[in-house]
């Protein structure tokens, strides 16, 4: 009996890691998530009978990602309820649900997030193989069957998983391979022409560049300063990229919306958070509704009367707007539950496993919810399935298995 369960937890275990390759490695391909969703499924079934008789108290970070989920789905509910909009607008929040499941999973197999990193290696040379591609077809903008936004938030998740969850080796093979790696990202990236994610993919390069060597630290931070300064004003010199990047429309963009004009990238932004605003001051309690905030878009000033490419958005392109605009002070809350709780379980577990360079499962879940929330100043991460599976997955078996790190150093620290 004893020798099928350790079976089981050797099958489980296998198909955990396996998710975990599969969720990074098909990041980018079509309805590659569904490979993970079976093996994970799989895995779960397995591991559930074994976990229901040990006498293992499940961590208390287990629960407080469940309550986040709760949380989150609780205030999107009250909200769909409130505004009377379709089942489907529960899609997105419901999706948190992975990220205590995820955590409860890698934590009961003790899997070794090795899947994860390599995963990652693979998905961004596949995400850089189909930029490639679609920019040599005439595509303006890569982003393979989903959104150039989308597209590049997800290769921005990737980036993280590569470089701070990488192998305990320092040696020069090691730093080469993260090396192409980020080399991987940028290209797709620049060739999906998103500018939303630079400020996170910068935030990535920074903290690998500081954290490889600890005692020249200030060195490498100057360092990393000058390589970034040196990248932006390559952004707005070299011709290519700054019409990549729709840099040298800046000017004309932000000078059109005195003019009434927000069909650009900039001044449809700054009109959507001035939709955003009244949206929130009519109803700073319970916002318009979860799946109004379109509504209130074609009712604002910029639509009436007028047939604009503005008036076919539906959200506001930052996370704090569109929570605040749709769900109020609850969703503001909510969305603050999101980051803040995986951030500080995150710090939490570094600081219990006295982890001082930036690598391991904490590190890595911390600096993608640290990716995402400056991100979520220029775009609405959690607006599309995608962006919000990866984060609430790779986080939850980030966590999870820091959790597992984490015992295991406290209990050595005791015994000591």
């Amino acid at each position: 009996m004893q020798d099928r369960s350790e079976r089981r937890q050797e099958v489980a275990r296998g198909l955990t890691w396996l998710a975990g390759f599969a969720a990074t490695a098909l990041l980018v391909v079509p309805k590659g998530l569904s490979v993970f969703a079976a093996l994970m499924f799989l895995a779960t079934l397995l591991a559930l009978p074994d976990a229901l008789r040990d006498r293992r108290a499940v961590p208390r970070a287990v629960y407080a990602l469940l309550a986040v989920a709760v949380f989150v789905i609780a205030v999107a509910a009250t909200s769909m309820w409130r505004g009377d909009a379709r089942l489907a607008e529960l899609d997105n929040p419901s999706r948190t649900l992975l990220l205590p499941w995820c955590a409860w999973l890698a934590w009961v197999t003790r899997v070794r997030l090795s899947g994860l990193w390599y995963g990652a290696l693979v998905g961004l040379l596949v995400a850089s193989a189909v930029s490639i591609a679609q920019s040599a077809l005439g595509v303006d903008r890569a982003g393979s069957d989903a959104n150039p936004i989308v597209f590049a938030n997800a290769v921005l998740a990737l980036s993280v998983v590569a470089v701070f969850c990488r192998p305990a080796d320092e040696r020069g093979r090691m730093r080469l391979l993260v090396l192409a790696a980020m080399v991987l990202a940028n290209v797709a990236v620049t060739l999906s022409g998103s500018r939303g994610v630079l400020p996170g993919l910068g935030l990535v390069v920074l903290m690998w560049l500081v954290g490889t060597a600890p005692r020249r630290r200030w060195w490498r931070l100057g360092g990393a300063a000058v390589v970034l300064a040196a990248l932006f004003v390559a952004m707005w010199t070299v011709p290519w990229l700054s019409t990549q990047f729709r840099l040298d429309q800046l000017h004309a963009d932000v000078a059109g919306l005195s003019q009434g004009q927000v069909d650009k990238p900039i001044s449809a932004r700054i009109a959507l958070l001035s939709v955003a605003w009244d949206a929130f001051r009519e109803a700073p309690l319970t916002g318009t509704g979860i799946g109004g905030f379109a509504e209130r878009i074609d009712d604002s000033r910029y639509c009436l009367g007028r047939e604009r490419h503005f008036c076919g958005l539906e959200h506001a392109h930052n996370d704090i707007a569109q929570w605040g605009a749709t769900m109020g002070v609850f969703g503001i809350a909510a969305l603050a539950a999101l980051y803040l709780v995986p951030l500080l379980i995150a710090a939490r577990q570094i600081r219990q496993a006295r982890l001082d360079r930036p690598r391991g499962a904490p590190w890595t879940a911390g600096m993608l919810a640290a990716t995402y929330l400056v991100s979520g100043l220029t775009q609405s991460m959690f607006s599309h399935a995608l962006s919000t599976s990866a984060f609430v997955v790779l986080a939850g078996l980030l966590l999870g298995s820091g959790m597992v790190a984490s015992r295991g150093s406290s209990e050595t620290h005791s015994h000591s």
